[in-house]
């Protein structure tokens, strides 16, 4: 079973999912309010079956919010977004060097983040 960890950090407070075996699985960006990233964590559950919008091809479809967005990273890697149903951004992956990869990291979110504990410390 997965766990968010929330830390605490210079500018406030961040996220990690991690998986059963303790990989990190999506990480936040900073809040400046623990009740903002706790809140966020409660949006990663409610998002965590979103569709995926796969931006690495050439022709994208369109796919409303809240959704996975797949994208080319400035290293030459792939990543994903997951963002709310205002288009908020609430998570990312690491760089992965496959799709497969990636892709795999999003059904990873469906699996671990829906009842996933949270840890504050």
């Amino acid at each position: 079973m997965g766990k968010f960890t929330v830390q605490r950090v210079k500018a406030g407070f961040k996220f990690n999912l991690k998986a059963g075996n303790g990989q990190i699985i999506a990480s936040s960006g900073i809040f400046h309010l623990m009740e903002e990233c706790l809140s966020a964590i409660e949006r990663v559950k409610g998002c965590a079956f979103a569709p995926v919008e796969d931006q690495t091809l050439s022709s994208v479809e369109p796919v409303p919010f809240p959704k996975f967005e797949v994208q080319h990273t400035d290293r030459g890697g792939i990543c994903f977004y997951l963002r709310d149903g205002e288009g908020k951004l609430l998570a990312h992956s690491k760089n992965y060097t496959a799709k497969r990869s990636c892709l795999a990291g999003i059904r990873s979110i469906a699996e671990n983040a829906p009842d996933a504990e949270v840890i504050t410390g």
